[in-house]
Order: structure tokens, then C-alpha cells, then sequence
């Protein structure tokens, strides 16, 4: 037998001497119990038992099992009027298309603050004349139309979305994509920006390797660091640990390189050698053409690669 198919024993605890998956299978308080315990205070043995739940159980866990994401926003049961609505709790859009920002509602220029007095005032209590439409929102220049279900959201987790934003800074500054919460892509423009295509590329971000990091944030930092060298690379952007309905799995964290038509092979080449990709087949794909969620289809070109 390989020594990678061996049974992972658990070396510790009240399950030591038993095969990690019997303990994940048989009990799974035990799983988010230690994911939330040993987060930040693991001995060799426990990194061991959670770099497998991380690498093997990630997709059957539910995303408040996450310690990562334990007090994330989004988590939130009051926060589903603005998930529907693609707002984050200051009121503007979460998701940023390849193309533009979609603007949902123009409410930028409004703060919590001025919420807050305007409720207090009484102001968005003017019905358009139906009980059931948007309350009006006015400013000295604008009039704006909200949900009062949205205001009130927004303001309650307006508090928890600051809090959730400054912890990931540290994680933005050291370069470690699979801690950050708040956001969902992290970009960066290198040339021009009006690539018609990209290369779509998939890392683990949940095991961790002795220095903390992942494969995934040793990849981020390899084309952050070099990607001004990257000849006909226009901007790539990555994936963070916020949870995304169009991920194929909880595992792998993304790369997006973006490029054009002409140099798309050598661009492919180049980031293999740096991200030291793995032999096969990759996908790239017009913007006007849809991937699966695995990456690998409803795209007209691939490139193999073999070393």
C-alpha cells in the first residue's frame, strides 16, 4: 500500500489510535469542536488531524464550521435580504463582474451615519402611495429608492462588516488569499485592462503547510511578486475564503490571469513555470463564454502541458 493511502491515525485526544475519516464520520461535533480549538494553538499531531478535515471533509462542512469565518457578515441570519440583492452592508455591490461593477441601487454616497438620522427622523417613513413599495430615501440632489428591510440590514451589520474588513488587512498585506473573508476577489491590474479572455487556475487554500501558508497563497505571492514580468499578462485576480456559490468545491481557491488571444499560449507557459503547474490540460476562455463550475468545459481552447 502507498504510504499516501495508508489510514491517517489520530495521535491524540480521547479518538487516539483511530483513523481520522472514522472520527470525522462518527463524530462530527468532535470535527468543528477541534477546528475551533486548535485554530491558532496546534500541536504537530492536531495540525495533522486538521490538515486532513481541511483537505478531505471541507466540502461537506457547513461554512459556520469555518473558524475562519466564524463572525463573518454574511453568516449573519439578518443578512440574506442584502445577499439576495448582491449588497454588502455599506450598500454597495458585492460581486464585481469581468466587465464592470453591476451597480444594484445608488446609495454610495449615503453612510450608515446618515442612515441612522434619517430613521431617527423619520424621514424614510414616505410611502411612493403603495403599502408594499420602497420607501423613499431624499438628499439635497437625489432620490433614492430602498427596501426598509434593506436599511435596517445594513445597519445592523454594518458594525460586524468594519470588524470582518479589519481583520483582513494583515491577511491582505502578508499575501494570504485563504484568510481573507470580507471580499471575494483580490485583483491586480498589470497592463492593459482590456483583455477579451482568461486563463482560469486552481490551487488548495485550505491545507496548510509548516509556515502557515498555503499552496494557494505561496502561488498569490509568486504572481503578485512577478507578475510585472509576465510578458502579455493585462490583470489577474484571486479567490479568498468567502464562500461563493459559483465554486466547484471549498478546497481549491482560484487564480484568474487574464490575456488576450495572441498571447495566450505564452502566457500559460510562463505562469507555469512559475506556479510550477502540474501536467495536463488547461482551459482558456473567452468573457462571452460560460465555464462549468469545474473550469474544464465550454471553452474552444486548452493547452496541455507536459514537462
Amino acid at each position: 500500500m502507498a504510504e499516501d493511502s495508508k489510514p491517517k491515525i489520530v495521535q491524540f485526544g480521547k479518538y487516539k489510535g483511530w483513523e481520522m475519516q472514522q472520527v470525522v464520520n462518527s463524530d462530527p461535533g468532535y470535527v468543528q469542536w477541534a477546528l475551533s480549538a486548535f485554530a491558532n494553538n496546534a500541536g504537530p499531531n492536531q495540525v495533522e488531524f486538521l490538515d486532513y478535515i481541511k483537505t478531505h471533509c471541507a466540502d461537506e462542512m457547513d461554512d459556520k464550521e469555518d473558524p475562519f469565518l466564524r463572525d463573518a457578515w454574511y453568516l449573519d441570519s439578518r443578512a440574506q435580504c442584502l445577499i439576495e440583492q448582491g449588497l454588502e452592508p455599506d450598500l454597495k455591490p458585492s460581486i464585481e463582474t469581468d466587465i464592470m461593477s453591476v451597480v444594484h441601487c445608488e446609495v454610495e454616497a449615503i453612510s450608515i451615519e446618515t442612515y441612522k438620522s434619517l430613521l431617527d427622523q423619520d424621514l424614510l417613513r414616505q410611502y411612493t402611495g403603495d403599502p408594499e413599495s420602497d420607501f423613499i430615501v431624499m438628499t439635497a440632489t437625489q432620490k433614492y429608492y430602498l427596501k426598509p428591510e434593506i436599511v435596517n440590514a445594513a445597519m445592523a451589520l454594518h458594525d460586524k462588516y468594519r470588524r470582518n474588513k479589519q481583520a483582513d488587512e494583515p491577511h491582505l498585506i502578508a499575501g494570504t488569499p485563504s484568510k481573507v473573508i470580507a471580499q471575494y476577489w483580490i485583483s491586480h491590474r498589470v497592463g492593459s485592462n482590456n483583455s477579451p479572455g482568461k486563463w482560469t487556475l486552481f490551487f488548495n487554500r485550505m491545507k496548510e503547510r509548516a509556515d502557515g501558508l498555503t499552496d494557494f497563497d505561496v502561488c498569490y505571492r509568486l504572481l503578485r511578486d512577478n507578475s510585472d514580468s509576465i510578458a502579455g499578462l493585462s490583470s489577474f485576480k484571486v479567490s479568498t475564503r468567502r464562500p461563493n456559490s459559483n465554486t466547484s468545491n471549498k478546497v481549491d481557491g482560484v487564480v484568474v490571469a487574464y490575456c488576450g488571444e495572441q498571447e495566450r499560449e505564452y502566457v500559460i507557459r510562463q505562469l507555469a513555470t512559475l506556479l510550477s503547474l502540474k501536467n495536463g490540460k488547461y482551459y482558456w476562455k473567452y468573457h462571452s463564454q460560460q465555464y462549468a463550475k469545474d473550469g474544464v468545459k465550454a471553452s474552444n481552447f486548452s493547452y496541455t502541458l507536459v514537462n
